[in-house]
């Protein structure tokens, strides 16, 4: 008999995302009003409603907050990839995952906003977002290895997929900004998969 989620595990990862979300944001948007530099980690929890000690569970540095790096969605989007039901091959199962992840992230229209707005000013957070991006991809590999199970030193195709799907989100992401955010992202992001044979 299935029973529905109970207001375990569920509900405390729910509220330590909601908090991890709002210190981003105004992480994001402190350092848009006033610049990064001006901008302290004492600020930000205090206008989070959050102690500076709680921030620090969440984020090791401040521009980790701006980021909003988390190695735990490295290991998110490798259990969803995985999770995809076994009938579909490698890349669609990162097409479904990575599109998911997309419209997610599209859904705030004002936090996209702030966020390609401070990578647009500080190459040190933008080399620092690329970082993320490039431990995101190695997750991506593992999973596509794993669905497989062959032997990456023998076995070239789906580390090659994972990366090119990753290729796809980029060159949708690029896109997007040079197009002043007008449009849907994740429309661009089928056409970047459809252009790349990832269907």
């Amino acid at each position: 008999m299935t029973t529905g989620p109970g207001p375990g595990p569920g509900l405390r990862d729910r509220k330590k995302e909601e908090t991890r979300l709002r210190l981003h944001t105004v992480a994001l948007r402190l350092a848009v009003e006033r610049g990064v530099g001006a901008v302290t980690v004492d600020e930000i929890a205090a206008a989070a409603e959050v102690s500076p000690r709680t921030f620090f569970n969440y984020f090791a540095t401040k521009e980790d907050a701006l980021v909003n790096t988390d190695a735990g969605r490295a290991d998110a989007v490798r259990t969803a990839v995985l999770a995809r039901p076994a009938s579909e091959t490698p890349a669609e199962a990162l097409r479904a995952v990575l599109t998911e992840h997309v419209r997610r992230l599209e859904a705030d229209r004002e936090l996209w906003r702030m966020r390609s707005e401070l990578a647009a000013r500080s190459p040190e957070l933008a080399a620092k977002a690329a970082g993320a991006g490039e431990r995101f991809e190695t997750a991506l590999v593992e999973a596509a290895y794993a669905r497989t199970g062959t032997d990456p030193a023998v076995d070239l195709a789906p580390g090659l997929t994972a990366r090119v799907a990753m290729a796809a989100v980029r060159a949708a992401y690029q896109q997007h900004r040079l197009a002043g955010q007008e449009g849907a992202l994740a429309d661009r992001l089928a056409t970047a998969f459809d252009a790349a044979g990832l269907r």
